[in-house]
């Protein structure tokens, strides 16, 4: 890695001033070259505010926007599961697990198994990961300052 491409120290004033930059940019929007259904905006906005924005790859966006989509697909599925019970007799009365807890099952785990390529899962977020930890907090800050700042003060445009 070349000097110029070395990422800031989280404790740094660089490393502040860039997190007040990219809070004041707002959410990340998806890449033009993915579909995201309105019902997965909520989802990704939020995965957008887990990390700090300058640390989203083209290839992290990817895959935000996968795990998107599966967590609208949980939302819709549950709402699914809601109306059926657990259990349900096949057709030589033989209780088994319905469908779309499987479906459930499934898409649990594909959320779990992107929030880690994504380094967005508890452990990552919260725990040993000091230095991502210290850069999100201070991503954190910054939007809480730039959302209490006069709307008269410029904000950067990306």
């Amino acid at each position: 890695m070349t000097k110029s491409n070395r990422r800031k120290r989280s404790d740094s004033a660089a490393a502040a001033q860039s997190a007040v930059a990219s809070a004041a940019a707002g959410i990340i929007e998806p890449p033009k070259h993915v579909h995201l259904p309105t019902a997965a905006r909520p989802f990704w906005d939020a995965i957008m505010q887990t990390r700090a924005a300058d640390s989203w790859t083209p290839g992290d966006l990817v895959l935000a926007a996968h795990l998107a989509r599966v967590n609208a697909d949980i939302e819709h599925y549950t709402k699914v599961a809601e109306e059926e019970t657990r259990l349900m007799a096949d057709q030589a009365g033989v209780s088994k697990i319905h469908p779309v807890h499987k479906i459930l099952t499934d898409l649990s785990a594909q959320a779990l198994s992107l929030s880690r390529s994504l380094q967005i899962h508890a452990r990552a977020t919260q725990g040993e990961s000091r230095d991502q930890q210290k850069r999100n907090g201070l991503h954190a800050e910054a939007q809480r300052t730039m959302s209490a700042a006069d709307d008269l003060i410029a904000r950067p445009m990306h």
